[in-house]
């Protein structure tokens, strides 16, 4: 195993630990724990410089979550890793600029951002609040110079939108998430290619805080029942549609 450290402006200790996998084994193991547990799978078998490349990812049992609707941006654990990287990461976002208001408690960190103002020069609109002002500041803080493999990783619903444009809003949008992350700190990489896997697993320090020695488990998610496919129905007679088409 390769460990590589470095430690952040506000102190943190990251140490990652590099290791080699036997490509024979592949990553179908991973596949089968994404039925009973949350994370990731991206597989490309496009190469296109600066777009496309040609790696499977993927990880399992995230220790951290993060789920923003409208204004609100909620920092969850998963685990008792996630309830210790929360720790650490608040004196990293606790003070950020662009809170209105701010809440930690050890089993969530949440807080409410500034509300956008009607107006700005166009140059300046991805620099208002959002949760991607908060995501700039984790960038910032763990940019380490030889590692690129610390993500957070997972989707972005169209409501997003609403973070960078002062749009009045017609319809409630009650539980309408905008965006759901997951902090991957156990994520391998397969290169077909080359016909090689590496897994990155990584620890935080904080002072008398850690995460060394911490299972990287998490809890079993049951599936969804199956639902009986409901009527189609629509709010336009054929006579309504034919006269608009």
């Amino acid at each position: 195993m390769r460990a590589y450290r470095y430690q952040t402006p506000h102190g943190i200790a990251v140490t990652r630990t590099a290791s080699k996998v036997n490509f024979r084994r592949g990553l179908k193991h991973l596949l089968r724990d994404l039925d009973r547990h949350r994370g990731i799978y991206l597989s490309s078998g496009y190469e296109y410089p600066g777009r496309y490349s040609r790696w499977d990812i993927a990880s399992t049992c995230p220790p951290l979550e993060i789920v923003s609707y409208d204004r609100e941006v909620q920092f969850r654990p998963l685990n008792e890793r996630g309830r210790k990287i929360l720790e650490i990461f608040k004196p990293v976002l606790g003070a950020h600029p662009q809170w209105e208001e701010f809440e930690f408690q050890p089993q969530l960190m949440r807080g409410r951002l500034k509300p956008l103002p009607e107006l700005f020069p166009e140059e300046e609109r991805s620099k208002q609040p959002s949760a991607f002002s908060l995501f700039r500041a984790l960038i910032e803080e763990f940019r380490g110079e030889e590692d690129s493999r610390l993500g957070l990783v997972g989707a972005f619903g169209y409501d997003l939108l609403f973070q960078f444009e002062p749009i009045e809003k017609k319809l409630p949008r009650s539980g309408h998430k905008d965006l759901h992350l997951f902090l991957c700190d156990d994520i391998w990489f397969m290169d077909r290619k080359k016909e090689q896997i590496e897994r990155f697993q990584y620890d935080f320090a904080l002072e008398e805080i850690s995460t060394a020695g911490l299972k990287r488990e998490g809890e079993t998610v049951r599936r969804p029942a199956k639902q009986a496919a409901g009527p189609i129905v629509s709010d336009h007679t054929p006579e309504e549609y034919m006269a608009k088409v």
